[in-house]
């Protein structure tokens, strides 16, 4: 076939195009793409488009307008061109969620981490669904009935009860639900050591400190900082910062301060050498 045979097979392909009506998926912001006579066209859908699946007609060859909602056979009968995996469903953002694979061996996929699922509407934190794949993106089909709703609401109730993984009862489980639920667990976990950072950061950053670390058992923190060049550490109550053990000789007087007022104390009793090293760890503070 020579050049002008090609071109005139892609002019009629392209008419016949701008007569006909497709289904596609509508993603906010984005385009969609179809394949016109062995080639991948992208079209701008344009007027007021709300995210969901939709009857589209060209206008012109980039050009596209929604005409239509499609049936729910219609989706499925469109979804059904693509090979279906199983996904946990583990946390929102925006209007996609992210999902794990809820089958490690399907070795048909090489997914590593979270993967984007799109349109899913109606689902809840660590369902299982069934997504199809169209080689750019993760479809959201329908629910996996095949495992029971019970396990997604045991782990959300477990996560909100804060219980640690390794603290999980249910026989039932599979590794890849574990797996999801260790994740979340360790994202809160990390989220509130990050808060607890910001907060005692801030409350010696006022004072004029430096923070460094911190351990917390049950009801205290233990921060190290710096004051002044001189690292120091004291144990204080979490939900105040009063200080419970100040880390140098106070005479007995350290829950009259908190972290942000003993900084305070301690570069006054620097300036005037009166904290003196005892083991390296910890100070006095001589009156």
């Amino acid at each position: 076939m020579d050049i002008r045979d090609l071109l005139n097979k892609m002019e009629a392909a392209e008419n016949t195009f701008l007569e006909t009506e497709f289904l596609a998926p509508i993603l906010p912001g984005r385009k969609v793409q179809v394949r016109i006579a062995g080639v991948v066209c992208t079209l701008r859908v344009v007027g007021n488009i709300d995210a969901g699946w939709a009857i589209l007609k060209p206008m012109t060859i980039d050009r596209a307008r929604v005409i239509a909602k499609p049936t729910l056979r219609q989706m499925q009968e469109y979804l059904a061109l693509f090979p279906a995996i199983k996904l946990l469903l583990v946390s929102r953002v925006e209007s996609d969620w992210f999902a794990l694979p809820a089958h490690r061996g399907d070795r048909r996929f090489q997914v590593a981490g979270t993967v984007r699922v799109h349109l899913a509407t109606g689902v809840e934190q660590f369902q299982q669904i069934i997504a199809r794949f169209d080689g750019g993106h993760f479809w959201f089909q329908e629910f996996d009935r095949r495992r029971s709703p019970a396990i997604a609401a045991y782990l959300r109730e477990s996560l909100a009860a804060e219980i640690p993984p390794e603290q999980l009862h249910k026989s039932t489980l599979t590794a890849e639900e574990r797996e999801a639920y260790r994740l979340l667990y360790k994202a809160i976990e990390d989220a509130r050591r990050d808060q607890v950072e910001v907060r005692l950061s801030e409350a010696l950053a006022h004072a004029g400190a430096a923070f460094a670390s911190y351990i917390e058992r049950e009801d205290v923190y233990t921060v190290t900082f710096n004051v002044d060049g001189q690292t120091h550490r004291s144990a204080v109550r979490k939900d105040d910062l009063t200080v419970l053990t100040a880390g140098i000789c106070l005479s007995g007087q350290d829950r009259n301060f908190d972290l942000q007022s003993l900084v305070g104390v301690i570069r006054e009793g620097q300036q005037r050498r009166r904290i003196v090293p005892t083991n390296g760890e910890y100070e006095e503070f001589y009156d």
